[in-house]
């Protein structure tokens, strides 16, 4: 015989509801203090065997709807009804409840966090000053005149006031050369053959057969580059030409002819060669 106290009257339904409360669901219950009974409250089931009514007394059949409680029992609906009419039912509705303050482990972890988080920058923040901003770029122009109509200017806009220009190489503090552009080495102008280059060396030494001027870059100099002054331009330089440039750093610049299988340009003017530290004014 089942009597209402018994779990077995309530079927498997009851057996399954007799849980051991989780972690979570326990901490919840902890920290909301909500009132036994708000977990306890008569439930309508489907009572998968039969079971006597804790009110009447009377036996409630398997399949039929009835009130259950958990630890209590089974009562007819009936029953159950003016069970609930007798007990007032002190509880709130939902949206009439005041809000409850749950304090959760999150929550508390992040306002620790910030609060040393806001500390640490109390701590920091008058010892750490931002350095003075970078100063622009300064733009320096330099302007040379040649024969009172070339003008060449050099523009340096990487420099800076923190890191100032190099010295200059020349003792007059001019700079070395005042064009930096289509210029070859003597030793790469044979693959310039036919075309107006730049070409820079030593003039290591001179030869003057006739009247004609020649300025070595290597001795010997077969087979490699030579700048030749034919004897009707001799006249264009006013100074041995052959006694100055010797043992001087410079640039000659025209159209590179092969002769005798060595690379040669042919010098017409002074202003085609430019020295070292001298540029076209010399001497």
């Amino acid at each position: 015989m089942c009597t209402p106290s018994d779990p077995t009257t309530i079927g498997d339904f009851g057996r399954k509801s007799r849980k051991v409360l989780s972690p979570i669901r326990l901490h919840t219950r902890m920290f909301s203090l909500s009132p036994f009974w708000e977990y306890n409250a008569l439930r309508k089931i489907s009572l998968k065997y039969a079971g006597r009514c804790g009110k009447c007394g009377q036996w409630i059949p398997a399949g039929e709807t009835a009130f259950w409680e958990e630890g209590k029992g089974v009562w007819h609906l009936h029953c159950g009804a003016s069970i609930v009419q007798e007990t007032p039912d002190v509880r709130k509705p939902p949206q009439d409840r005041k809000h409850r303050f749950h304090l959760r482990p999150q929550l508390v972890g992040t306002i620790l966090i910030t609060i040393i988080a806001f500390s640490a920058g109390l701590a920091i923040g008058p010892y750490v000053t931002p350095g003075p901003p970078p100063e622009p770029p300064v733009t320096i122009t330099v302007t040379s005149v040649v024969h009172d109509t070339l003008t060449v200017t050099i523009t340096c806009t990487t420099c800076t006031t923190e890191r100032p220009l190099p010295p200059s190489p020349c003792q007059n503090g001019r700079p070395k050369w005042l064009a930096n552009t289509n210029v070859v080495s003597y030793l790469q102008a044979t693959n310039y053959v036919g075309q107006s280059k730049t070409v820079e060396g030593t003039i290591i030494r001179t030869y003057v057969s006739k009247g004609t001027v020649f300025l070595d870059f290597h001795d010997p100099y077969q087979g490699y580059f030579v700048a030749v002054i034919f004897s009707s331009d001799v006249k264009n330089f006013p100074f041995p030409a052959d006694s100055f440039y010797r043992n001087k750093e410079v640039r000659i610049t025209g159209t590179i002819q092969l002769y005798q299988g060595a690379p040669e340009i042919i010098v017409h003017s002074p202003s085609q060669i430019e020295v070292a530290c001298m540029g076209f004014n010399y001497p």
